[in-house]
């Protein structure tokens, strides 16, 4: 059970950040949204009602015609991605305002010693691609914060929390890796490398790359 003063706190938190503090007008509409949320009203559900209490339009106020509502919810919405996989990345509760509507969510988040999951997909564009993946699932799955998943398509990333892809290029005697990380939930990138390896035997650059891109993900977010 989420208590009241449990989400109070976790407003406070969110507004105060350096995400918000410049954002007056998102911090008023979740506030009141969130209001009416733990008040039992289901005026944050009503666009009409949004554009006069927090936006200050008239009584006449056409929602049709004025999408004011519609524009700031999905620039609150992208703020709140922002901001947890940012300053709110170790919050114990998430707020969320769903798409397609104003009532906002309340969920608790697993504890910072829990382990987050993530998909490796099979790295492409080269004849190496395939033994990098293998040593990198292994490099990650040496993380005891991590679960790693080996899959072979975005079909079977519905129940971990990251993504994790990337492609080799091979220009002369020198090899490039990109990978990202992203987010499975709303597709946000969490984190990005590239890197170059001169090494002209296989085996050394599947190591190095591997050993590059697990560093990067475990002190971007691990630590």
């Amino acid at each position: 059970m989420i208590h009241q003063h449990d989400i109070h706190e976790q407003l406070d938190r969110i507004s105060s950040s350096d995400e918000f503090r410049k954002c007056p007008q998102l911090v008023r509409f979740l506030r009141f949204a969130v209001n009416e949320a733990l008040s039992g009203r289901d005026g944050g559900s009503k666009e009409r009602l949004i554009g006069m209490e927090v936006f200050g339009r008239a009584a006449d106020y056409d929602a049709g015609a004025d999408p004011i509502v519609r524009v700031e919810a999905r620039r609150l919405r992208r703020k709140l991605d922002e901001y947890y996989a940012g300053d709110g990345r170790e919050d114990p509760l998430e707020i969320r305002l769903p798409k397609g509507g104003y009532l906002p969510t309340f969920e608790v988040r697993p504890s910072s010693g829990a382990k987050r999951s993530v998909a490796v997909l099979p790295f492409s564009g080269h004849a190496l691609s395939d033994g990098l993946t293998t040593r990198l699932i292994a490099r990650l799955a040496a993380c005891d914060a991590l679960r790693v998943f080996r899959v072979q398509n975005r079909s079977e990333e519905s129940n971990v929390d990251m993504i994790l892809e990337g492609n080799v290029r091979h220009a002369g005697k020198r090899f490039r890796c990109d990978s990202q990380l992203v987010s499975s939930n709303n597709g946000l990138h969490l984190w990005a490398g590239s890197f170059d390896c001169g090494d002209c035997d296989a085996f050394a650059v599947e190591d190095e790359f591997a050993g590059q891109i697990a560093k990067g993900v475990c002190e971007a977010f691990l630590q």
